[in-house]
């Protein structure tokens, strides 16, 4: 007899539910059953019950299991479901409209009815998900009964007419969740396990050792059964041992299955525990081809990490995750990690002094010591501590204190305030009032005089910046100069964090992205030295907003990443919301993760965050997400949303949003063409005001696609020229959106800009392949696995090297041939293009 212990006791109500939803498949009803719950609760034995039962009653099965190693690779699911034996021969899952997909699946149920089980779905590519949302919302049109098994969240949450092509509602989804054992419930599989009662102790010892896992307790009494012992009180004291051992195995299986990226972020998490972001794991890990956050979702999905803003490792892991270090490669990982942490740890409390700073009171410009510092009657406090606490606190998002503080017109006005103090303190003032305003200050800006012109001092030079790049009132050269002055050292000017920050963001709406990023690197330094999180987390919600602008999409995912670590651990400031998740959804969106950008826009942004700076940013990523899904109809009342709040602050700029542009490619799905043509034109004049070439070319760009015939040949050469030119600035210098303005133009027949007028190629493939549209842009995965084949190894040899399966390595080699328009191998001699 099998001694091994039933993987379904205490799972009563969740084979109830599989036996109905076997039963409503032969009555011709459509059913969507999930199955959560953590790795070896029993959600693989779920599914084979399922799937045993309906071939039984003879319905068609086909299966399909997601793994970690093919997690990025194209309908690797659907493949596999294809291949089934109950399903119809199709052809790639890759040329099919999702719909016809989807049809495949539909009318083998209508001829048999079609039981299709997906297990660790969690690891599911995203083509394939894509593809089961759609089908979710179609199973009401055929018996068919769809199980998916994973971790929490596995089942995709499909909506209505997501994709355009469909008005189904979606079928509801039944979701199990599975809870560990109960010491009952251990006690029962025992007993089945060795045919009868075994002794309490070693029941009570087991439940403790297995923690209720039922994939743990089989692996346990296998092995005890293997060693002829007895279930005996002796024989509990074992058990801590082979629960352990156990659990390393599995461990040790899926470290065998990741890649090498994924080792290495799994070892920098084990050196340093939850010490450290995803921003510094990453650098610890020194990834290179893989997003940080995409890395953690991936080894938490697996179980080996907990957490993804303060990741750690569960008991037992870390010492697999490190075994295949050597002793001085160990004792590296971890010193990189002491240096690393001092970055994300807040500092050590210094104690009580009598000399204490203001802000001693906690390391994030305690909000509680500025208000008192600047409220206080005594007119003796340096108004340079004044100055200090009130430029951390409007770093950190608290505005409202200090606008509300008594002593910000006082100080203004007081006969001993410096000069340089009194400048900068009206510099933050107007600062303020210009990027939140409201109407309970008035009475207060009432009392403090304008900002001068021309600006005096650094301070004010750099809210002169902004507030003309924002208005578009100074042309970029101007902007620039009073941006650049105002973060050059000036002796006996206190250097403010917001006044700084204003002036690199103006050097970046004036195309200026190499001074902007060395202008931020010294105040994310100065930040961190300072201990003020929240002001790290502000400065690095710019610079990444910077490197997005300019095509670094690594870098601003580094950036962002800890930005998020920091809002999770209390250190984010409620103002810079909008803007975090605005970098997310535009993130997604230039990777065209299209899904994740979604999953983005449903995070909550508080409501008195609309009053920020930053707030229309938000709206027009919701609104290029709309854009980019289809719904032209939800992206266009965020974009004329987004426009009221600018121009009622005159912030008629594009460069700081274009969102002119997107709301005529919104009137345009809605068929308006008329009002999209009108939106586009306004744009661009509003762009040849202001002067940059970007602007100017991103709103010719929607010109030529609004617009028909001649107008819109000549707007799509005029932005070719512009925008492809040697000294375009780097955020459309970048390959990636260089490729992108060269296919949009050569698709109208935009000629080749002239010899030596300096256009950037983005790299030797395009120019070996001329006159053909401009190819697709390799991952970096594609790249390596091209790179390894111009060594000479084989596809085996790659995917050895890779970490990957050997299927994985044909499919990226496939897709470097199509995209390069080669024929094979032999064309790979030839240099790989450049990447962003």
């Amino acid at each position: 007899m099998d001694r091994t212990p039933a993987a379904l006791v205490e799972r009563d109500g969740e084979l109830a539910l599989l036996r109905a939803a076997v039963a409503d498949l032969l009555a011709g009803r459509s059913r969507v059953v999930a199955v959560e719950g953590a790795p070896g609760t029993g959600r693989s034995a779920l599914l084979r019950y399922a799937a045993a039962r309906a071939r039984v009653a003879g319905c068609a099965v086909v299966h399909a299991a997601g793994s970690p190693t093919e997690s990025a690779l194209p309908f690797g699911i659907v493949t596999q479901l294809l291949a089934g034996p109950d399903t119809p021969g199709a052809p790639a899952p890759a040329a099919l409209p999702l719909p016809a997909l989807c049809e495949l699946f539909l009318a083998a149920a209508r001829e048999r009815p079609l039981l299709l089980s997906v297990d660790d779905a969690q690891w599911a590519d995203a083509d394939s998900r894509r593809w089961l949302e759609a089908l979710v919302r179609r199973a009401r049109g055929a018996p068919l009964a769809i199980l998916v098994a994973g971790t929490r969240g596995a089942v995709p949450a499909g909506r209505p007419g997501q994709d355009g092509r469909s008005d189904e509602a979606p079928a509801a989804v039944a979701r199990l969740a599975l809870r560990p054992l109960t010491p009952l419930g251990v006690a029962a599989m025992l007993a089945a396990a060795f045919e009868g009662p075994v002794d309490p102790a070693f029941a009570v010892a087991a439940a403790e050792a297995c923690a209720g896992n039922p994939a743990v307790l089989r692996a346990v009494v296998d092995g005890i059964d293997a060693d002829g012992l007895e279930p005996s009180a002796h024989t509990a004291a074992e058990l801590p041992r082979r629960a352990a051992e156990s659990v390393g195995d599995r461990t040790a299986r899926l470290i065998d299955g990741l890649s090498e990226e994924h080792v290495r972020l799994l070892r920098a998490i084990a050196a340093a525990g939850p010490h450290l972001g995803p921003a510094a794991l990453g650098e610890l890990a020194a990834l290179r081809t893989v997003p940080v956050s995409r890395a953690l979702c991936l080894l938490t999905d697996t179980g080996l990490v907990e957490g993804t803003h303060a990741p750690r490792t569960p008991p037992g892991v870390a010492e697999r995750a490190l075994a295949g270090l050597t002793g001085a490669d160990r004792a590296a990982l971890h010193a990189r990690a002491a240096v690393l942490a001092p970055r994300s740890a807040p500092p050590a409390d210094p104690g009580p002094s009598a000399d204490a700073d203001p802000f001693g009171e906690g390391p994030d410009c305690d909000e509680r010591a500025g208000w008192r510092l600047l409220n206080s009657p005594d007119d003796h406090v340096p108004a340079a501590d004044r100055l200090r606490a009130a430029d951390l606190l409007a770093t950190c998002g608290h505005e409202t204190t200090v606008r509300r503080a008594a002593a910000l017109p006082r100080t203004l006005a007081h006969p001993d305030t410096p000069e340089p103090e009194r400048n900068a303190l009206l510099a933050l003032h107007w600062l303020i009032e210009d990027t939140a305003p409201t109407e309970e200050s008035a009475d207060v800006a009432a009392r403090v005089p304008p900002l001068p012109v021309p600006p005096r001092g650094p301070a004010q030079e750099g809210v002169a910046a902004l507030r003309g790049a924002l208005s578009g009132a100074l042309p970029p050269a101007r902007v620039r100069a009073l941006a650049g002055a105002a973060l050059r050292p000036a002796p006996g000017h206190p250097p403010l964090f917001t006044t700084r920050l204003a002036a690199c963001y103006a050097l970046a709406l004036a195309d200026s992205y190499e001074d902007a990023t060395a202008g931020l690197d010294p105040i994310v330094a100065q930040a961190r030295a300072l201990g003020a999180r929240t002001a790290v987390a502000a400065a690095l919600a710019v610079r990444a907003s910077v490197a997005l602008r300019r095509g670094w999409l690594q870098e601003a995912e580094q950036d962002l990443a800890e930005v998020e670590w920091a809002a999770s651990q209390g250190s984010g400031s409620v103002k810079s919301v909008p803007l975090t998740t605005a970098l997310r959804i535009l993130l997604h969106l230039e990777r065209d993760e299209v899904d994740d950008a979604g999953r983005a826009a449903t995070a909550e942004v508080p409501l008195r965050a609309a009053s920020g700076m930053w707030w229309p940013t938000f709206l027009y990523a919701r609104g290029r997400l709309g854009l980019r899904a289809g719904d032209h109809g939800a992206a266009l009342p965020d974009l004329l949303e987004c426009g009221r709040g600018l121009l009622a602050r005159g912030w008629t700029n594009p460069s700081f949003v274009p969102w002119r542009s997107a709301a005529a490619l919104a009137r345009l799905g809605g068929g308006d063409r008329t009002g999209a043509t009108c939106l586009a034109a306004a744009e661009l004049a509003e762009a040849r005001a202001w002067g940059s070439a970007s602007a100017i070319g991103t709103a010719l760009l929607a010109v030529g696609r609004v617009t028909e015939g001649e107008r819109a040949r000549a707007a799509r050469d005029e932005a070719a020229r512009l925008l492809l030119r040697g000294d375009t600035p780097a955020e459309w210098a970048a390959p990636r959106r260089a490729r992108r303005v060269r296919a949009l133009t050569a698709a109208h027949g935009t000629p080749t800009p002239p010899p030596g007028a300096g256009v950037r190629t983005p790299g030797p493939f395009p120019a070996a392949h001329a006159g053909e549209p401009v190819r697709e842009e390799l991952t970096a995965a594609e790249t390596r696995a091209a790179e390894l084949v111009r060594e000479g190894l084989t596809n085996g040899a790659i995917a050895l090297r890779l970490g990957v399966s050997r299927r994985m390595v044909e499919m990226h080699l496939s897709r470097v041939y199509r995209k390069l328009g080669l024929s094979g191998r032999a064309d790979l001699s030839r240099p790989l293009p450049d990447k962003d």
